[in-house]
């Protein structure tokens, strides 16, 4: 690992930062099989079922620690909660932590996205769906469920008052669910339920900072939410409140999105 690690998200035993790629010893005799990172944290999957998290603690997204006066924590520790489950994939950014095991149920721990509080406790949410990938952004989440695709928690940037284009997939979203302001701790929404696309299949999804993509079966790119820096690929830099069509210049196939923090990535996988 390198970089940053001034909450410990290093894994190092301090809290240095990195220039250089180095090995993180507590996993050198193990066996990792996935990696998720956060804003200031990251966490492990190694194939005996163990996820480890470390970095910042302030919102539970490592797990629980042994105090809560404790903000970080530069050692990799293990993470209660998944004796009695297979853990298939883990997922984070900002605040937040997921994971998903075998039967495609949704854990979710750390800054809150679905009820007021924070939470250092993996804890099931969605418990009727069938999930089957996951995008976490700083305040939000995207998830697809056979098909269908569903968000949880806020855009900082929505507008309530944007009317709906013609190259939406749906409806303008129910405004109506509460986000905390800037400063605030958590958020308050509602799921929300994005509408299929006529003749096409959601198989991918992705989210940034505050945006959110998509793409089909037929390589067909969507984006929306936070558009500053030009991310959604429309030709300009507004926020959009439902998903938009992305005009790429390449002939259909099979494609891959990725976000980053305020940028996105296509990629043709034909």
């Amino acid at each position: 690992m390198c970089g940053d690690g001034s909450f410990g998200q290093l894994g190092t035993g301090d809290n240095h930062s990195r220039s250089l790629p180095f090995e993180v010893a507590h996993f050198t005799p193990r066996h990792v099989e996935k990696l998720a990172l956060g804003m200031r944290h990251s966490l492990v999957l190694l194939k005996d079922n163990s996820v480890y998290g470390f970095g910042s603690a302030r919102r539970g997204q490592i797990g629980k620690c042994a105090s809560r006066n404790e903000k970080s924590h530069n050692v990799p520790r293990l993470i209660d909660g998944f004796a009695d489950v297979k853990i298939a994939n883990v997922y984070a950014n900002g605040d937040h932590s997921a994971a998903l095991d075998e039967y495609c149920h949704l854990y979710i721990w750390g800054r809150a996205l679905m009820g007021e509080y924070d939470s250092d406790q993996p804890r099931v949410v969605l418990p009727s769906l069938s999930i089957s990938q996951v995008a976490l952004g700083w305040h939000h989440a995207v998830v697809l469920s056979e098909g269908e695709l569903f968000t949880i928690g806020v855009y900082r940037h929505q507008k309530c008052d944007i009317p709906v284009p013609r190259n939406v997939v749906g409806q303008q979203p129910n405004t109506n669910a509460t986000s905390s302001s800037h400063n605030g701790s958590s958020s308050l929404s509602a799921l929300e339920k994005i509408p299929c696309i006529d003749g096409e299949q959601v198989v991918q999804v992705a989210s940034g900072t505050e945006h959110s993509a998509f793409v089909t079966d037929k390589g067909t790119v969507f984006t929306w939410g936070w558009g500053e820096h030009g991310q959604l690929g429309l030709g300009d830099t507004s926020d959009q409140v439902v998903p938009q069509r992305v005009k790429v210049a390449v002939s259909p196939g099979p494609r891959g999105v990725y976000c980053g923090s305020g940028f996105t990535i296509a990629v043709d996988l034909a």
